[in-house]
């Protein structure tokens, strides 16, 4: 009796198994590489598009519960394949779908959807309201509209096979190791290099910044709560960020308080966030599934300051031992 989590060596997918394995659950990971690391839960190599390997490992794992993290995990990446976006997020759900109904899932499905379901045209009129769930989906990238037409497949599966199931659109998550690109990530990276931070045009658009550690808490209430209580009938979908809406000037004046040595680089260039720059509402998650972020910027900014430095020390005691 397990739950599946896919994507799991990847950033979100790690720290949700550390969490739920923690919690005393059992957890199975799934993903395309191998764990780099030995794992306290088993991690299988496999890949979602693939339904006959899919279908093996719902039966040889005794599979209860499922989220779903694995696919291209943003609009920056493989923005210029849409097709492969297309194949494997759209294909991979179908697949896990699909082997879920065959199987009789007895547990929940929890689909990390994304707040690009929105789409540009959300931003301008978010400013003034922060925008619900039930706001018409209108994506205006691949990467948004595969998670528009995953939403609609779980919609689909849950009226006509009953399938339990629910989708978390989460904005903006950054954290403690972190591959892809991350702006503070970056703005830590140039700092503590020596570098100067930059700054493109549009940093002062406020941006739904969330702690990896926030949506893992929300994660995990997406799988316990019960049934009764998901009460987004019409969508299944519950927005996920965090607490304010930091700039990234904002942001580069708080890293510059942990690396004082730090100087700011305005350019001309176009933000590459700026198709995120949307306020999302809280009120139905914090309703519903009990949940909150509870990591403000200055927090999460502070964190991610301690785990660079951490790396950092970890890397010149590997070095001094080799020598």
């Amino acid at each position: 009796m397990s739950i599946l989590i896919t994507g799991a060596e990847g950033f979100l997918g790690t720290h949700l198994a550390k969490l739920l394995h923690e919690s005393g659950e059992s957890v199975v990971g799934l993903d395309v590489i191998e764990s780099p690391v030995t794992r306290p839960w088993p991690v299988v190599v496999g890949d979602v598009t693939d339904r006959a390997f899919v279908d093996r490992l719902f039966a040889e794992h005794d599979m209860t519960s499922l989220v779903h993290a694995g696919g291209v995990s943003g609009p920056h990446i493989c923005n210029n394949f849409p097709a492969k976006v297309f194949e494997v997020n759209v294909l991979g759900t179908l697949n896990l779908f699909e082997v879920a109904r065959l199987r009789k899932l007895p547990g929940r499905i929890v689909f990390l959807s994304s707040s690009s379901v929105y789409g540009q045209a959300a931003e301008k009129a978010s400013c003034e309201t922060p925008v619900v769930e039930g706001l018409p989906l209108l994506a205006s990238e691949p990467y948004g509209a595969t998670k528009v037409s995953c939403e609609a497949m779980l919609r689909a599966f849950n009226a006509q096979e009953d399938i339990d199931a629910v989708s978390l659109r989460i904005s903006i998550v950054y954290g403690a190791g972190r591959t892809a690109y991350c702006g503070i990530s970056e703005m830590f990276k140039a700092a503590l290099a020596g570098q100067p931070i930059v700054l493109d045009a549009g940093c002062d658009v406020p941006l739904p910044w969330v702690y990896v550690d926030d949506v893992c808490f929300a994660l995990q209430r997406a799988l316990s709560v019960p049934r009764e209580r998901i009460g987004e009938v019409d969508t299944l979908a519950y927005n996920v960020t965090g607490p304010g809406f930091p700039t990234f000037r904002e942001i580069a004046e708080l890293v510059k308080e942990y690396v004082p040595t730090a100087t700011i680089q305005p350019t001309s260039d176009p933000d590459k966030y700026a198709m995120n720059a949307r306020k999302m509402s809280l009120v139905a998650i914090e309703r519903d599934l009990g949940w909150k972020p509870q990591v403000d910027i200055r927090q999460g900014v502070k964190l991610l300051f301690e785990s660079f430095v951490g790396e950092h020390e970890r890397k010149q005691s590997l070095a001094t031992a080799g020598a």
